[in-house]
C-alpha cells in the first residue's frame, strides 16, 4: 500500500488504496519475520532460529534488547542464529553443520521446546533456499517437530504477513480437530509473556476476572502448544494487539469461535466496547459490573482531561495501536492535529470508519506509511503541546523541543480504563517537563494507576 497523506474520510473513502502493492516506510516497520518473531519468541515452549547470511543477525540486538528483557518481561530468551557464508549461497550448499544441531539440540532439551520455528531472513528467500529441507535436517538431528515460515523478512509488503504466517502455522494443523465450545474467551495478541496486573495482558485479565468472565488462554504471550490447542474449545476470540486480526480468527469465527472485541481496549470508549462486545458473545449481562470498574477511574480521568481538553497532539502507531490511541486521545477531546499509521491492514480502513462515524473523530492530517521527512514536516507545520510516537521520533520531539511519550516502549498498561489514566498522566508529566528517554533503551518509565475496589 503506498503512502497516503489526506484526511481520514480520504482514506476511508479510497478503496484503490487496496490494490496498490506498492509500500515503504523507513522508520518503524520491520517487515514480516519480525512479527512473526515476536509472537513465536514469547512462548514457553517454542524455540525460534534466524536462518540467513553470515551477518545478516544484527536485528538480534532490536528483538533481545528493544522489545526487551527488561521492559517486555522476555528476559534471557534465547535466540539462536543459522548462518551460511557467501560461497554457501551461492553454491546452494545449505547442509547444517553436525556441531551446530548438536548445540541446538542440547538447547532445546534445556528449554523443554516442543517445536523449532525457523525464521528466514531476505538473503534465504533471494537465493531460493529450501527451508523445508532445512527444516527436516534440524528434526531428524534433534527429534524435535520444526517448521519453517515462508515469510520475507525486511522486504515484504506488510508486516502482517508475519502475523498471519504465525496464526497459520500454529492454527492449521488443529482445524481438523472437533471444536467444541466452552463459555470462555481467548486474548489474541503477540504481547509479552507477563501477567503482571500493571501490563497489557494482566490488566486484561484482571478486568475480565473482575467481570465474572472466564479465560481460557492467551494467545501468544506466555503460552505453550498445549494452550493454542486448548483455546479451540473457547466459545470467543478478543485482541489485545489489533494488529494481529486478520484471516485465521475469521476462519475460527466461522467454525464457531466467534470474533469479539476486534479493536484493542484503549480508552474508556474503546474499553467499554471491548467488554460489551465479548459478553455479548458469551450471552453474559454484566453493564452494571462495566459501569462500576469505570466509575473507579473516572474522577481522575476527568481530572486529566480538563488539562487535556484541546491540546494540540501528534499521534503515531500501528494499525492496532493507533486506532486505539486515537480511541483515547478523543476520549480526552484532544485537538488531534497529525495521526501517522506505520502500516496498514486489511481491516485498517472499517476500523478508522468505525472511529468516525461511531465517536466523531476528528483529525486534520493523517498519513499512511509515514517516514522521517513527514515527522520533520509536521514538527514544521504544527505546534504540538505533545507528541505521542515510536522510540525514533524522540529525536525529532528533541529537536523541536516537543513533550515526547513513547508508545512502543513502556512498563505500565496502556489499555483498559487504567491505560486511559495513564495515557493521560504520562501526557501531562511530558507537558511538564518529565523525560521518557533519558536511557535510550529503556523507558523511563511512570507508575501504573490502579483503583482497587
Amino acid at each position: 500500500m503506498r503512502k497516503y497523506i489526506g484526511t481520514l474520510e480520504g482514506f476511508v473513502n479510497s478503496p484503490e488504496l487496496e490494490q496498490d502493492e506498492t509500500f515503504w516506510a523507513d522508520y518503524q516497520v520491520l517487515g514480516p519475520m519480525f512479527a512473526a518473531l515476536r509472537m513465536f519468541m514469547t512462548m514457553e515452549d517454542v524455540l525460534t532460529v534466524i536462518v540467513g547470511a553470515k551477518g545478516c543477525a544484527y536485528h538480534l540486538n532490536f528483538t533481545v534488547v528493544a522489545w526487551g528483557e527488561i521492559d517486555f518481561d522476555l528476559g534471557k530468551r534465547p535466540l539462536p542464529v543459522l548462518e551460511y557464508t557467501q560461497s554457501q549461497i551461492i553454491t546452494g550448499d545449505f547442509a547444517v553443520r553436525e556441531g551446530w544441531l548438536n548445540r541446538l539440540k542440547k538447547l532445546a532439551q534445556r528449554r523443554g521446546a516442543r517445536r523449532i520455528v525457523l525464521f528466514p531472513t531476505d538473503a534465504m528467500a533471494i537465493c531460493g533456499a529450501n527451508m523445508d529441507e532445512i527444516a527436516s535436517q534440524i528434526a531428524a538431528a534433534t527429534g524435535i517437530e520444526t517448521t519453517a515460515l515462508s515469510v520475507t523478512a525486511m522486504s515484504g509488503t506488510n508486516q502482517w504477513a508475519g502475523y498471519k504466517a504465525a496464526l497459520e502455522a500454529l492454527y492449521r494443523p488443529l482445524l481438523n480437530q472437533p471444536i467444541a465450545t466452552e463459555k470462555s474467551v481467548n486474548l489474541v495478541g503477540w504481547m509479552w509473556p507477563s501477567r503482571r496486573r500493571h501490563q497489557e495482558i494482566g490488566c486484561c485479565l484482571s478486568m475480565l476476572n473482575e467481570l465474572g468472565i472466564p479465560v481460557n488462554s492467551v494467545i501468544s504471550g506466555g503460552s505453550t502448544l498445549d494452550d493454542i490447542e486448548k483455546s479451540l474449545r473457547a466459545s470467543a476470540n478478543a485482541v489485545v494487539c489489533s494488529s494481529v486480526m486478520g484471516e485465521m480468527l475469521d476462519l475460527l469465527d466461522k467454525r464457531g469461535i466467534r470474533l469479539a472485541g476486534n479493536r484493542a481496549p484503549y480508552g474508556f470508549s474503546g474499553t467499554t466496547e471491548w467488554l460489551e462486545n465479548i459478553a455479548d458473545a458469551l450471552e453474559m449481562d454484566v453493564s452494571e459490573k462495566i459501569e462500576a470498574l469505570k466509575a473507579r477511574y473516572m474522577p481522575k480521568f476527568l481530572e486529566n482531561k480538563e488539562r487535556l481538553k484541546g491540546k494540540r497532539v501528534f499521534v503515531s502507531g500501528g494499525p492496532g495501536r493507533i486506532i486505539g490511541l486515537l480511541h483515547a486521545l478523543n476520549d480526552y477531546e484532544m485537538d488531534i492535529k497529525v495521526a501517522c499509521m506505520f502500516w496498514p491492514h486489511a481491516w485498517s480502513r472499517e476500523d478508522v470508519r468505525h472511529l468516525l462515524n461511531e465517536h466523531g473523530l476528528k483529525v486534520d492530517t493523517f498519513i499512511l506509511s509515514p517516514g522521517l521527512d513527514d515527522l520533520e514536516w509536521a514538527a514544521n507545520h504544527f505546534d504540538f503541546d505533545v507528541w505521542m510516537g515510536g522510540y525514533q521520533e524522540q529525536h525529532t520531539c528533541q529537536r523541536h523541543h516537543i513533550p515526547f511519550v513513547p508508545i512502543t516502549v513502556y512498563t505500565v498498561t496502556h489499555v483498559g480504563f487504567e491505560g486511559a489514566v495513564n495515557l493521560g498522566n504520562k501526557m501531562l508529566m511530558a507537558m511538564d517537563g518529565h523525560s521518557f528517554v533519558d536511557n535510550c533503551f529503556t523507558a523511563n518509565e511512570i507508575e501504573g494507576y490502579t483503583c482497587n475496589k
